[in-house]
């Protein structure tokens, strides 16, 4: 079972994400003069995109990709990139640059296709993942037709369009395929509440759960940050 960093808190596991999160741009830069975090939407991050983006860092140097995408406009309450534009404010004042997955007046399909190459060309440092009570992580939901295309380890796409009857916000998603997050630099998956810690374990255990993907390369483990 991989280890899990346990926090007293969510202020705790925030702040301590934030940091995770910045280290990984810092290297990013030395190594290569610019740097690119895939972040996560919904509301259990936010806190933490909201410390990182106050913090110290050449954010002219700095991309923000999305991890996956609600297929609503950026001015909708379940956009995904209306939620980082609002945390990471200060960041993208001080240069720092987001790319977004949705774009206006395109299809699902040909969103994708537009996202896919603009994201083939992103050289991502961290990941930063979050996990459903249904184990489902990115937009990978259990329940949807596109989840094998998805996990798919030898997908030469980086984003996909995927339908989750199910899923909140909005059926219709953008995400990052499995072999796009599998290139990433480092992975980072939050999780907080009981119940969802529970869910890990669960999927960890049996490997039927989307979640267990990030898991299957015994070489390269995702940090797993978790607090009540």
């Amino acid at each position: 079972m991989p280890a899990i960093t346990s926090f007293a808190d969510r202020a705790a596991l925030m702040q301590a994400a934030a940091e995770r999160i910045a280290e990984a741009l810092r290297n990013g830069i030395a190594a290569r003069g610019h740097a690119c975090a895939a972040l996560s939407g919904g509301s259990t991050p936010e806190p933490a995109y909201a410390r990182l983006a106050v913090m110290s860092l050449d954010w002219e140097k700095i991309t923000f990709a999305l991890v996956d995408e609600r297929f609503v406009p950026v001015e909708h309450p379940a956009s995904n990139e209306g939620m980082l534009r609002r945390a990471l404010a200060p960041a993208l004042q001080h240069g720092a640059k987001l790319a977004p997955m949705f774009t206006p007046s395109l299809s699902a399909e040909a969103a994708a296709d537009t996202a896919n190459a603009t994201y083939a060309n992103l050289d991502v440092d961290i990941a930063v993942m979050g996990m459903g009570a249904d184990g489902h992580t990115a937009s990978w939901f259990p329940e949807t037709d596109e989840l094998a295309a998805a996990l798919d380890s030898a997908s030469p796409r980086d984003v996909i369009a995927l339908s989750a009857p199910d899923a909140a916000g909005s059926a219709q998603r953008l995400t990052l395929t499995r072999s796009a997050v599998a290139r990433a630099r480092d992975v980072l998956l939050l999780i907080t509440r009981e119940d969802k810690r529970a869910a890990l374990d669960h999927a960890l255990a049996d490997h039927a759960a989307p979640v267990a993907a990030l898991f299957s390369d015994p070489a390269k483990q995702p940090a797993i940050f978790w607090a009540p």
